[in-house]
């Protein structure tokens, strides 16, 4: 398997990828609004035989107010059915941490299973949304960078189209 960013030629395995993973369409056509509005700080592929088996997305996200933090949400994270549960998902973790380090963001975000994502150093997070408090985490890659933060975290426009 490997795990690359992702480039145009891989757009409908990623389709066809997240369509499966999530039984509907409604995340694929999140994906290509979010790249049609230039939301999309990057993407990655996890991809065995030519074939693209894991997609994940980080996508712009602000907080409000504005604590000058550069900030990414992570969604969706896709796997094919098949191919679940042997370790696609967290090599693609893996690498959306690195690359955030890369480009010098200071946090992540996503709506998830708690006890899956604590595993990559994801935890609950003070910072309120839109979704549940249980299940909305933050992941610290400047750690400290949200000490003390009061804000609302807010992901593009896309997300509200979801449905």
């Amino acid at each position: 398997m490997i795990v690359r960013l992702a480039v145009s030629s891989d757009f409908d395995g990623i389709d066809v990828c997240v369509a499966c993973a999530f039984d509907k369409t409604a995340e694929a056509k999140l994906i290509r609004r979010l790249r049609a509005d230039n939301d999309v700080l990057f993407e990655y592929v996890a991809e065995l035989a030519g074939r693209v088996i894991g997609h994940v997305m980080v996508s712009e996200l602000t907080l409000n107010p504005d604590p000058e933090l550069q900030c990414g949400g992570i969604a969706p994270l896709s796997v094919l059915p098949a191919q679940q549960a042997a370790g696609v998902g967290s090599r693609l973790m893996e690498a959306v941490l690195a690359e955030s380090r890369s480009i010098g963001l200071d946090a992540l975000f996503l709506l998830g299973d708690p006890a899956y994502y604590q595993r990559f150093g994801f935890q609950v997070t003070e910072v309120t949304s839109d979704y549940p408090a249980a299940y909305f985490q933050a992941y610290e890659v400047n750690y400290g960078c949200l000490l003390n933060v009061t804000a609302k975290a807010h992901y593009a426009a896309a997300f509200s189209s979801l449905g």
